[in-house]
C-alpha cells in the first residue's frame, strides 16, 4: 500500500511539471481550425468590469492584447504563478477569479468569470498541470475556486454578426474546453 501511495506522489509530481517563468506568450485553446487566445481588449470582446479591471475572453485575432507573463511566486506556503498582462490594455494586471461574480444568462451558465485586475489576493495563484508538450490545464490552486480549470466553452449568440471566435471565459470543474496551449507570442 505504501508503495502504490509513493508512485502516485511520484506521478502526480511529475505530471504538474514545472512550466518555470515565461515571458511573452499566448495561451490558447483551439477551436473551429484556429487558435483562439486569451485577450482582454474592448475591440477583441472583453468589456469593462469595474474601476480596474477587465474580463478574459477569446480571440482569433492576434495583438498585444493577448501577450501574457506567466511568473512563479510564494502564496504562504503554496507555490503559484501569476498569469500577467504583458502588453496592450491592462499591462500589468493579474488574471484571477472569485466564487461569487458568475457569468448569468445569455452569456452563462453560472461559472465564475475570468478577469485581470492588480489586486494581490489568492484568486491570482494558479497551477499549470501538463498534459503533453506545451498544453496545460490551468486550475485555480486557492480560495474558494481551487481545483477548477480555466475553460473557454463554444458559444452561439444569438446575433450572426458575432464572431464564434469569441468565448467567454470562466472557471470549472467541467472538464472539457479546458487544454491551453502556452508558446512565445
Amino acid at each position: 500500500m505504501m508503495k502504490i501511495a509513493l508512485l502516485f506522489a511520484i506521478v502526480l509530481v511529475w505530471v504538474s511539471a514545472d512550466i518555470g517563468e515565461r515571458k511573452g506568450v499566448t495561451i490558447s485553446i483551439k477551436g473551429e481550425g484556429t487558435d483562439l487566445m486569451l485577450a482582454t481588449e474592448e475591440d477583441l470582446g472583453s468589456f469593462w468590469c469595474g474601476a480596474s479591471c477587465e474580463y478574459v475572453f477569446t480571440t482569433d485575432s492576434k495583438s498585444d492584447d493577448t501577450v501574457w507573463d506567466i511568473i512563479p511566486f510564494k502564496q504562504g506556503e503554496e507555490d503559484c504563478y501569476k498569469i500577467v498582462k504583458a502588453k496592450g490594455v491592462s499591462v500589468g494586471q493579474m488574471m484571477g477569479c472569485v466564487h461569487n461574480n458568475l457569468w448569468k444568462a445569455p452569456f452563462g451558465d453560472g461559472k465564475p468569470k475570468l478577469y485581470t485586475n492588480s489586486a494581490e489576493d489568492e484568486s491570482k495563484c494558479w497551477e499549470f498541470v501538463n498534459v503533453g508538450g506545451d498544453s496545460y490545464k490551468i486550475k485555480s490552486k486557492l480560495g474558494q475556486t481551487a481545483g477548477k480549470s480555466i475553460k473557454a466553452r463554444p458559444i452561439n449568440f444569438k446575433e450572426e454578426s458575432v464572431s464564434k471566435m469569441r468565448r467567454f471565459v470562466e472557471v470549472s470543474d467541467d472538464d472539457t474546453d479546458n487544454v491551453w496551449e502556452v508558446k512565445n507570442a
